[in-house]
């Protein structure tokens, strides 16, 4: 039986949990800017916005 068992458990949930975040940052970067119904204003909007 393995008894130091929560280090090794410790370090599969962190690996796990950057392979995650690195995962969503990338898809994040392959994909920039407003991504649908973000709530980012329209580009009239910005215009009305500057004048």
């Amino acid at each position: 039986m393995f008894t130091d068992w929560q280090t090794p458990l410790a370090l599969l949930v962190v690996a796990v949990t950057l392979t995650l975040l690195i995962r969503g940052a990338w898809k994040k970067r392959q994909k920039p800017g407003c991504g649908g119904n973000c709530g980012c204003p329209s580009q009239e909007f910005k215009g009305r916005i500057k004048k």
